[in-house]
């Protein structure tokens, strides 16, 4: 469940020449001859590892800031089974036993370390391509400010081909957002194999896999950025709890779009506006027309119909049919399956 971490703490120069020798960093000086920073680069195929050294000045006195970052999934799976990857069942007592591990083997007590950015996730095991999923996701209600819950789109992501990620908003003064990918598709662009999937097979479908197969993968995740966290402390029982109950109550409430089937007779036109208000909210659908109105797509007329169609809707709505996709039918059956099975 707990995936990239990256932790700071204060070193010393004879720590430096120690991390240095261990990663084979290279070393960067200013005009004076100073080393001022020790770095890898890229994070190493071989260990998952990126390292940076900076050395901070202060007024009356200076330090060195180390800075680690890994996946602690994949250093999980290294140690084990030799290979850097993410995609399999990563357990909660499996992330706090490498998290020590891996503190033990860069000489670190967890005392002296702050965690500054870390990831929860989910790998969802489905029968249906990733990509049906994350085209059919609209928006989540995520828990915000003052403990209340908001909704936020999921907007896809233009760094990655088209519907194989979503996003909320994530600019830099976010602390926090939520992504939801195509974890198969990235593992095959990595050229590795993708897991089994043991699940059965949705009947007359052209895009699920069965289950003696190499299967898909959807992953959901929240990404913390800009934390500051105690290291002896975060992986307490009592913080665990907080972070996976916040997770899953997060991502439970993933909001689908959902078709929208009428009696015979209705006008297409009556279909179509209860498919919006269905998948977006009549509150949003009022902002929608009104916008519409003012820029003049629709006239005052039409207006007045679509508002009084949103205001007569629950008297009206037996004529109309939700159909809930067969892909959210099976997030709900399985983030729940796979929420118990990581957090032992």
């Amino acid at each position: 469940m707990f995936d990239k971490i990256t932790i700071r703490a204060k070193v010393s120069e004879a720590e430096c020449g120690h991390f240095s020798d261990v990663y084979n960093l290279n070393k960067g000086m200013n005009r004076n001859g100073e080393i001022v920073r020790y770095y890898r680069g890229d994070i190493s195929h071989f260990d998952g590892v990126n390292i940076d050294i900076r050395l901070r000045k202060q007024k009356k006195s200076s330090y060195y800031e180390l800075k680690l970052s890994t996946s602690l999934h994949k250093y999980w799976e290294k140690r084990n089974f030799g290979e850097l990857r993410n995609d399999t069942l990563f357990t909660v007592s499996a992330a706090k036993a490498i998290f020590s591990d891996f503190l033990f083997n860069n000489g670190l007590v967890a005392a002296r370390v702050k965690i500054t950015y870390f990831e929860i996730g989910l790998n969802l095991p489905v029968n249906y391509d990733p990509l049906s999923f994350i085209e059919l996701v609209q928006y989540g209600f995520f828990l915000g400010r003052k403990k209340k819950y908001r909704e936020k789109t999921m907007f896809v992501d233009v760094n990655y081909r088209i519907n194989r990620q979503k996003t909320t908003e994530k600019h830099r003064d976010m602390r926090k957002y939520y992504k939801i990918y195509d974890k198969s598709w990235e593992m095959a662009e990595k050229k590795r194999p993708r897991p089994v999937v043991g699940a059965p097979v949705a009947s007359g479908t052209s895009d699920v896999v069965s289950g003696d197969a190499e299967g898909f993968v959807l992953r959901v995740e929240t990404v913390y950025k800009r934390q500051n966290e105690s290291a002896d402390s975060f992986f307490s029982d009592e913080n665990v709890e907080r972070l996976t109950k916040q997770f899953f109550l997060d991502w439970k409430g993933l909001s689908f779009y959902r078709e929208v089937k009428a009696q015979k007779g209705t006008r297409k036109s009556e279909v179509e506006r209860a498919r919006k208000l269905i998948n977006i909210g009549a509150e949003e659908y009022l902002k929608a027309i009104k916008c519409d109105l003012d820029q003049k797509k629709i006239t005052a007329k039409q207006y007045r119909t679509i508002r009084e169609f949103i205001r007569d809707f629950k008297k009206n709505e037996l004529r109309f049919v939700t159909v809930i996709s067969p892909q959210e039918n099976e997030y709900n059956r399985v983030i729940m399956s796979q929420f118990v099975q990581t957090k032992r």
